[in-house]
């Protein structure tokens, strides 16, 4: 058995990809999924082998990304998503996993999702090496390491390419023994937003990029699969707004209103900000 899955949400990047492939996949020997969250997948996944009684041969998720995250795949729960994945029937260390969004066979700050999930699963997982189109359930993919739209830059990651085919995807490879013993850990979901305490530098510099960039003229976003490497919402003259920041930072997005800015400050900006990401939602 094939899958290739999508995530069931409003976000209209997607769109062409689920009416193309929900009609594609039971025409071509794949089985196509519409999930929820992770935990979704993984049930439906298991509902589909209950019926077909076959093996997991591919898993393609096709989402949004970048070095940190593939949609409800994120580094923190990226053990526990590929665990529970390995007790899925019909999965096996033949299994190959591809996290089909931008960038998610990059490195940026240390992380890497593809790297992180391949360490808790025992299969293949394999990530793109750049802003991804197409997918591998087609053999149409290809990705850039970086690319121009509408006049923004949107740089690449490290060890970004161009490429085609087989050529596209990074493999990480995964261990088969789990470490046994140790304390127990439980781990407990959490989302939202939390207020972090900046410096006074840090917070001004923050507002005043932010406040000077927003007076210039933005442009259209480029309908790629990316997810944006840090959200954040901040107080502006005229009330709080929510602001997310692309292509390792150097691109800044309003998702209300999906205009864009080129943001060159915005990598310093990001690597000061990432480590809040990690801490616990309020």
């Amino acid at each position: 058995m094939r899958v290739v899955a999508a995530p069931r949400d409003e976000n209209d990047v997607l769109n062409d990809d689920r009416a193309r492939l929900s009609g594609w996949a039971p025409a071509n020997g794949w089985t196509y999924i519409a999930y929820r969250d992770a935990f979704d997948l993984l049930a439906q996944l298991g509902e589909f082998h209950a019926e077909a009684a076959e093996d997991v041969r591919e898993i393609e998720i096709i989402a949004h990304g970048h070095p940190a995250i593939c949609d409800d795949v994120l580094l923190g729960n990226a053990a526990v998503v590929g665990e529970s994945l390995w007790r899925v029937g019909g999965v096996n260390e033949h299994t190959a996993v591809y996290l089909s969004s931008c960038n998610t066979g990059l490195e940026f700050n240390g992380e890497c999702i593809a790297q992180t999930f391949a360490a808790a699963f025992r299969g293949p997982v394999l990530g793109a090496r750049g802003y991804i189109t197409g997918t591998h359930a087609e053999q149409t993919e290809q990705c850039v390491a970086s690319f121009t739209f509408e006049g923004i830059l949107y740089h690449s990651y490290a060890g970004g390419s161009d490429a085609t085919g087989d050529e596209v995807w990074a493999r990480f490879g995964s261990r088969i023994n789990i470490a046994g013993g140790g304390r127990v850990q439980v781990k407990i979901a959490t989302s939202g937003f939390r207020v972090v305490s900046l410096t006074g530098k840090e917070e001004q510099e923050l507002l005043s990029a932010v406040e000077q960039l927003v007076r210039t003229p933005p442009v259209s976003s480029a309908r790629m699969r990316m997810a944006p490497d840090l959200t954040f919402a901040i107080p502006l003259a005229d009330g709080e707004h929510v602001f997310e920041l692309l292509a390792g930072g150097t691109v800044l997005r309003d998702p209300v209103t999906r205009s864009v800015w080129q943001f060159e400050r915005g990598r310093v900006l990001l690597q000061s900000l990432l480590p809040y990401r990690k801490l616990p939602a309020a």
